[in-house]
């Protein structure tokens, strides 16, 4: 949000800092020290979008240390891209920042401020965790699994999986308790479920690029994100009803989440493949609170203007 002359990060109510602040104090110094690190930053706008979009032209401009590593769909990179490039390549040319943005006003490809809705494709964030619809976008723009490519490009969209209970994340803190039945919202019994739903769902037949939940070190998010990218076993151990509860189907006795030999060996390869890569196989996960994001490709850093 555009406040007293400068760009303000916000959630609601609540101010964090001044986006020149954060970048400055978190992200430059992040870049700076991995140099294997990839970031996404999804920018949700509020406010007057055309001074929004020169402040950021002009705060881009004022820290060359950001703006010359944004990854840019149209550069010269990748011209004669079919595809997008992998996560090897975008470290070659240190264009190490995706940015997406909500509103097409905000937009633009010369700055790398990409259209989130040219890009992406998601699942709506409201709703049961047991069901999975295509979220619609402004004004009712509908993007439905049935667009696989990019605006103008021949680039698969970025498959981005929203997983909320709820409109606040303290509303979901509880929720996400792995005593809960299939280790609560966060757990395997219920997280990894819903990412194959959505999966079949989507008609893709491949992975999410970025799985986004609250309380993100609440759970099993990050092993079933290392599962995702590496492949492995399953989880397990999980409090259960019946074998709907669990990762694995199979629900024991004494009401825990195991497995059964056929599940005993890793199941990547019958799922996905033998080489689970779109477009890497490495991951990066965001280690802070709540609204964050959980990615297996790429690191997202959610940004409310």
């Amino acid at each position: 949000e555009y406040r007293n002359g400068s760009l303000q990060c916000v959630h609601g109510f609540v101010e964090f800092s001044l986006l020149r602040d954060l970048i400055l104090r978190e992200i430059i110094p992040f870049l700076n020290e991995d140099e294997q690190c990839i970031i996404t930053i999804d920018f949700e706008t509020r406010g007057d979008a055309e001074l929004i979009r020169r402040a950021l032209r002009d705060l881009l401009e004022q820290i060359p240390d950001l703006e010359r590593r944004i990854f840019r769909v149209n550069d010269k990179h990748w011209e004669n891209h079919t595809e997008w490039p992998t996560i090897a390549q975008m470290r070659e040319a240190d264009q190490r920042v995706l940015i997406l943005v909500d509103n097409s006003v905000v937009a633009s490809n010369d700055m790398g401020l990409h259209y989130r809705y040219n890009v992406t494709m998601e699942n709506h964030w409201q709703g049961s965790l047991d069901s999975c619809s295509p979220r619609y976008g402004i004004a009712d723009l509908h993007v439905p699994w049935s667009m696989p490519h990019i605006a103008d490009k021949t680039w698969t969209r970025l498959f981005t999986l929203n997983h909320f209970c709820c409109s606040t994340g303290i509303e979901s803190l509880r929720r996400v308790n792995p005593s809960r039945i299939g280790g609560g919202d966060n757990g395997w019994g219920t997280l990894f479920p819903r990412m194959m739903l959505c999966i079949a769902k989507s008609g893709l037949g491949r992975k999410p690029n970025f799985i986004a939940v609250d309380w993100v070190n609440i759970g099993d998010v990050h092993e079933i994100v290392d599962y995702m990218n590496f492949g492995g076993r399953l989880g397990v151990g999980q409090r259960c009803e019946s074998g709907l509860d669990c990762a694995t189907g199979s629900c024991s006795a004494e009401k825990v989440c195991h497995c059964q030999p056929a599940c005993s060996e890793s199941t990547w390869n019958a799922t996905f493949g033998e080489n689970p890569r779109l477009p890497s196989n490495t991951a990066a996960i965001i280690r802070h609170a709540e609204h964050l994001l959980l990615v297996p490709l790429l690191l997202l850093l959610p940004v409310f203007l």
